[in-house]
């Protein structure tokens, strides 16, 4: 229970830092050149609106009252009024988290897909050309962002290009690409699977590639470390097959690791589904939020910001509690305290 209260304690205090910065942020962007509330609304809204709207979200008190104020209204479901988009704010991201959620969704699944027999594999054949041939793709991956990826992958898979060789150097033309062309808006798989998989194929690549090999680089180097323990030795000696050795005994003692790393790729995947909903035109709360900064969307850009930031800092804190409860060290070392 105190290891719990600890991380609740930590990540609560993270949470704020981050909210109350992005607040400030948006205030001072408001207060330029006139008061939030006339920036908010626009040049054109009488000041009758603005001494309401002002008194109403408490624009005109001091940061830690705004904050508590805006804080105490999210929890009741009050996010504020979207101006630009003439709608609660609530209904505006309602409409749009799904799309985030999935797309976070497949990326640490695939992930987790692609990395896990990938890197067993390669622990198993150590040294060998499967497993420097994996770290270097790998090692590839890591270093190429969403927003390199997303360019490329366009290239290669949506738009059909034909390329060739003109006369006198050759004759012949061979088309690449144009097979997950986008088809339509029905982007949930309940409204149209084959369509839903055309719209999310590609975005959802940009942005597992790199979590894999992430994943990939991190277990293969437990692996080997754990392939080399003494309980994996008495295991085999003892007649447990070379299989249950490497698939059970080996992985289930390497995951640790692993387990920490998914919850600290929750805020990679963030900034790479910002990237994939503008450049592959999802609406999602990525595409969501850069437009509500460029339009100065006060009450949206902070819903928005709290409910990113709170999901990224829920899954590090399960992930945290979950690895109290498994790694054996921590139990230990909090019996002890």
């Amino acid at each position: 229970m105190r290891y719990a209260l600890q991380k609740i304690g930590q990540f609560a205090i993270v949470f704020f830092i981050v909210t109350f910065t992005v607040m400030i942020l948006m205030r001072l962007g408001l207060n330029a050149p006139g008061d939030p509330a006339r920036t908010l609304l626009g040049g054109t809204a009488d000041q009758e609106l603005i001494d309401a709207t002002t008194e109403k979200y408490r624009l005109d008190s001091n940061p830690f009252v705004q904050y508590v104020f805006w804080m105490t209204n999210m929890v009741q479901g009050d996010m504020g009024f979207s101006v630009p988009n003439s709608q609660p704010v609530f209904d505006y991201i309602q409409g749009r988290i799904l799309t985030t959620l999935l797309l976070g969704f497949y990326a640490i699944f695939w992930g987790l897909v692609i990395a896990v027999p990938l890197a067993v594999r390669q622990a198993h054949k150590r040294d060998s050309w499967f497993d420097k041939f994996g770290s270097g793709a790998a090692f590839a991956f890591v270093s190429a962002p969403a927003i390199v990826l997303a360019p490329i992958l366009t290239i290669l898979l949506i738009k059909e290009n034909t390329i060739g060789m003109p006369p006198p150097f050759g004759d012949f033309q061979v088309t690449i690409g144009g097979w997950f062309p986008r088809i339509g808006d029905k982007v949930y798989p309940w409204q149209d699977l084959g369509e839903h998989f055309r719209n999310f194929f590609v975005p959802t690549l940009v942005l597992t590639l790199p979590i894999a090999a992430i994943f990939s680089r991190l277990l293969r180097g437990d692996m080997v470390m754990t392939l080399q323990a003494d309980f994996v030795t008495l295991a085999s000696a003892k007649g447990v097959s070379p299989r249950r050795v490497l698939w059970v005994h080996a992985l289930r003692n390497s995951l640790f690791s692993l387990l920490t790393s998914v919850g600290l790729q929750i805020g990679g995947i963030v900034g790479g589904a910002i990237v994939a909903e503008q450049f592959f035109d999802l609406d999602g709360m990525g595409s969501m939020l850069v437009t509500a900064i460029l339009q100065k969307d006060l009450f949206t850009v902070q819903s928005a910001s709290a409910i990113l930031v709170g999901s990224v800092v829920i899954v590090n804190l399960t992930v945290d509690l979950m690895y109290g409860v498994l790694d054996p060290r921590i139990r230990h070392a909090r019996a002890i305290a």
